[in-house]
Protein backbone atom coordinates (compact mmCIF):
# COMPACT_ATOMS: atom_id res chain seq x y z
CA UNK A 1 0.00 0.00 0.00
CA UNK A 2 1.51 3.30 -0.99
CA UNK A 3 2.22 5.97 1.59
CA UNK A 4 -0.32 8.32 -0.05
CA UNK A 5 -3.02 5.65 0.01
CA UNK A 6 -2.33 4.80 3.65
CA UNK A 7 -2.42 8.49 4.59
CA UNK A 8 -5.69 8.90 2.69
CA UNK A 9 -7.14 5.85 4.44
CA UNK A 10 -6.27 7.13 7.91
CA UNK A 11 -7.58 10.59 7.01
CA UNK A 12 -10.90 9.09 5.89
CA UNK A 13 -11.08 6.98 9.03
CA UNK A 14 -10.33 10.06 11.14
CA UNK A 15 -13.01 12.07 9.35
CA UNK A 16 -15.58 9.31 9.88
CA UNK A 17 -14.76 8.99 13.58
CA UNK A 18 -14.70 12.75 14.08
CA UNK A 19 -18.05 13.19 12.32
CA UNK A 20 -19.60 10.50 14.50
CA UNK A 21 -18.08 12.09 17.60
CA UNK A 22 -19.61 15.48 16.74
CA UNK A 23 -22.94 13.84 15.99
CA UNK A 24 -22.85 12.07 19.36
CA UNK A 25 -21.90 15.28 21.17
CA UNK A 26 -24.84 17.14 19.61
CA UNK A 27 -27.22 14.31 20.46
CA UNK A 28 -26.05 14.14 24.08
CA UNK A 29 -26.49 17.92 24.39
CA UNK A 30 -30.04 17.54 23.10
CA UNK A 31 -30.70 14.73 25.59
CA UNK A 32 -29.52 16.94 28.45
CA UNK A 33 -31.85 19.75 27.38
CA UNK A 34 -34.80 17.38 27.09
CA UNK A 35 -33.93 15.73 30.41
CA UNK A 36 -34.53 18.97 32.25
CA UNK A 37 -38.03 19.34 30.80
CA UNK A 38 -39.88 16.47 32.44
CA UNK A 39 -39.88 13.46 34.69
CA UNK A 40 -38.46 10.18 33.44
CA UNK A 41 -38.23 6.75 34.94
CA UNK A 42 -34.99 6.57 36.87
CA UNK A 43 -34.12 3.20 35.33
CA UNK A 44 -34.60 4.55 31.79
CA UNK A 45 -32.55 7.64 32.60
CA UNK A 46 -29.74 5.51 34.02
CA UNK A 47 -29.76 3.22 30.96
CA UNK A 48 -29.56 6.19 28.61
CA UNK A 49 -26.74 7.69 30.68
CA UNK A 50 -24.84 4.39 30.71
CA UNK A 51 -25.19 3.96 26.95
CA UNK A 52 -24.13 7.53 26.18
CA UNK A 53 -21.02 6.90 28.29
CA UNK A 54 -20.38 3.70 26.30
CA UNK A 55 -20.81 5.70 23.09
CA UNK A 56 -18.32 8.37 24.12
CA UNK A 57 -15.86 5.76 25.41
CA UNK A 58 -15.88 3.96 22.06
CA UNK A 59 -15.41 7.12 20.10
CA UNK A 60 -12.66 8.59 22.26
CA UNK A 61 -10.76 5.28 22.19
CA UNK A 62 -11.02 5.18 18.40
CA UNK A 63 -9.99 8.83 18.00
CA UNK A 64 -6.96 8.38 20.26
CA UNK A 65 -5.85 5.33 18.29
CA UNK A 66 -6.33 7.06 14.94
CA UNK A 67 -4.34 10.10 16.08
CA UNK A 68 -1.47 7.83 17.14
CA UNK A 69 -1.54 6.10 13.75
CA UNK A 70 -1.57 9.44 11.95
CA UNK A 71 1.51 10.38 13.99
CA UNK A 72 3.17 7.20 12.68
CA UNK A 73 2.18 8.12 9.13
CA UNK A 74 3.66 11.60 9.59
CA UNK A 75 6.91 10.10 10.97
CA UNK A 76 6.31 11.72 14.35
CA UNK A 77 6.77 8.32 15.98
CA UNK A 78 7.94 4.89 14.85
CA UNK A 79 5.56 2.13 13.80
CA UNK A 80 6.70 0.11 16.82
CA UNK A 81 5.92 2.98 19.17
CA UNK A 82 2.52 3.48 17.53
CA UNK A 83 1.75 -0.20 18.12
CA UNK A 84 2.97 -0.15 21.72
CA UNK A 85 0.65 -0.77 24.66
CA UNK A 86 0.50 2.96 25.39
CA UNK A 87 -1.24 3.64 22.05
CA UNK A 88 -3.28 0.46 21.70
CA UNK A 89 -7.04 0.50 21.48
CA UNK A 90 -8.38 -0.22 24.94
CA UNK A 91 -11.68 -0.48 26.76
CA UNK A 92 -12.75 -3.70 25.03
CA UNK A 93 -14.78 -4.85 28.03
CA UNK A 94 -16.98 -1.77 27.81
CA UNK A 95 -16.78 -1.04 24.10
CA UNK A 96 -17.43 -4.55 22.79
CA UNK A 97 -20.45 -5.13 25.04
CA UNK A 98 -23.57 -4.71 22.90
CA UNK A 99 -26.26 -6.44 24.95
CA UNK A 100 -27.35 -3.38 26.99
CA UNK A 101 -27.45 -1.19 23.88
CA UNK A 102 -30.24 -3.24 22.38
CA UNK A 103 -32.76 -2.23 25.05
CA UNK A 104 -36.06 -1.38 23.45
CA UNK A 105 -36.64 1.64 25.68
CA UNK A 106 -33.54 3.48 24.43
CA UNK A 107 -34.24 6.21 21.90
CA UNK A 108 -33.91 5.00 18.30
CA UNK A 109 -31.28 7.60 17.46
CA UNK A 110 -29.13 6.56 20.42
CA UNK A 111 -29.37 2.92 19.33
CA UNK A 112 -28.30 4.01 15.83
CA UNK A 113 -25.30 5.91 17.21
CA UNK A 114 -24.38 2.95 19.41
CA UNK A 115 -24.54 0.60 16.43
CA UNK A 116 -22.39 2.81 14.23
CA UNK A 117 -19.86 3.42 16.99
CA UNK A 118 -19.67 -0.33 17.65
CA UNK A 119 -19.03 -1.06 13.96
CA UNK A 120 -16.32 1.62 13.83
CA UNK A 121 -14.69 0.31 17.01
CA UNK A 122 -14.69 -3.26 15.61
CA UNK A 123 -13.15 -2.11 12.32
CA UNK A 124 -10.40 -0.23 14.14
CA UNK A 125 -9.83 -3.25 16.40
CA UNK A 126 -9.38 -5.48 13.32
CA UNK A 127 -7.08 -2.92 11.73
CA UNK A 128 -4.98 -2.72 14.88
CA UNK A 129 -4.72 -6.51 14.92
CA UNK A 130 -3.52 -6.52 11.31
CA UNK A 131 -0.91 -3.86 12.04
CA UNK A 132 0.32 -5.72 15.13
CA UNK A 133 0.55 -9.01 13.24
CA UNK A 134 2.48 -7.37 10.43
CA UNK A 135 4.90 -5.71 12.84
CA UNK A 136 5.33 -8.93 14.84
CA UNK A 137 6.00 -10.98 11.71
CA UNK A 138 8.83 -8.66 10.73
CA UNK A 139 7.23 -7.57 7.47
CA UNK A 140 7.29 -3.92 8.45
CA UNK A 141 11.07 -4.06 8.76
CA UNK A 142 11.33 -5.25 5.15
CA UNK A 143 9.60 -2.19 3.74
CA UNK A 144 11.63 0.25 1.67
CA UNK A 145 13.17 3.03 3.81
CA UNK A 146 10.77 5.76 2.64
CA UNK A 147 7.75 3.59 3.48
CA UNK A 148 8.75 3.28 7.13
CA UNK A 149 5.22 4.08 8.38
CA UNK A 150 3.48 1.79 5.90
CA UNK A 151 2.49 -1.39 7.63
CA UNK A 152 -0.74 -2.43 6.00
CA UNK A 153 -0.56 -5.08 3.34
CA UNK A 154 -1.56 -4.08 -0.19
CA UNK A 155 -4.89 -5.56 -1.21
CA UNK A 156 -6.50 -6.28 -4.53
CA UNK A 157 -10.20 -5.99 -5.22
CA UNK A 158 -10.39 -9.78 -5.36
CA UNK A 159 -9.09 -9.92 -1.75
CA UNK A 160 -12.01 -7.94 -0.41
CA UNK A 161 -14.86 -9.57 1.41
CA UNK A 162 -17.08 -8.19 4.17
CA UNK A 163 -15.15 -10.28 6.72
CA UNK A 164 -11.67 -8.96 5.92
CA UNK A 165 -12.26 -5.55 4.40
CA UNK A 166 -10.26 -3.90 7.19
Amino acid sequence: MSEALTTTYFSALHDEAYSLLVEARNYIATLREEGNNGPQKKADYLDVTLETMRLTTRLTQVMAWILAQKAVQNSEMSAEEGASKQYRLSGQTICMDTAPGQSAHLPDYLRDLLGRSYELYCRVDRLETQISQRLNSGLAGNAPPRQEGVYLRPVRTSDQSPQNAY
